[in-house]
């Protein structure tokens, strides 16, 4: 009876011990904010100068605009048309230079660019990537609006 019941208690420790996971890997790796970039290429007239002109993003993660081009530019958060908005705005970003902004909160961030204000880009922000939210504006903020 006692063999019995060894073996018994050595099939439930060896049960315990192959189901209770050793590590939260999963979990450190998941909310890890992840950064984007968006290149600044060339600014031909009537074209946008951003690479992609419509990201999205979760909330918490960082974008990264990388200027390629071989002239200066600024980033500020509004549109060309109607004028800055307040959200973020660059320093001067030189030609091989980086700007980085966190995004801590939901929207369709618009931008464009201060020399060449008819370029112009979308950042849309939620918890979620595959939410109604994101799909709305993803529908509206298409390539074409990065144009006009």
């Amino acid at each position: 009876m006692a063999e019995k019941t060894k073996m018994i208690v050595l099939c439930f420790a060896l049960v315990l011990v192959t189901t209770i996971p050793t590590t939260n890997v999963y979990s450190q790796t998941t909310n890890q904010a992840r950064s984007h970039t968006i290149f600044i290429m060339g600014c031909a007239k009537n074209q946008s100068c951003f690479y992609p002109c419509q990201i999205t993003v979760l909330k918490g993660e960082t974008v990264t605009w990388a200027n390629r081009d071989t002239v200066n530019h600024m980033i500020i958060s509004g549109s060309g048309q109607h004028g800055p908005d307040g959200w973020f705005s660059s320093p001067v970003i030189f030609s091989h230079g980086m700007y980085s902004h966190v995004f801590d909160r939901k929207g369709a961030f618009t931008y464009y660019d201060s020399t060449n204000t008819y370029s112009q880009g979308v950042v849309i922000v939620d918890s979620s990537i595959n939410s109604n939210f994101v799909k709305l504006h993803q529908s509206y903020f298409s390539d074409w609006w990065c144009t006009r």
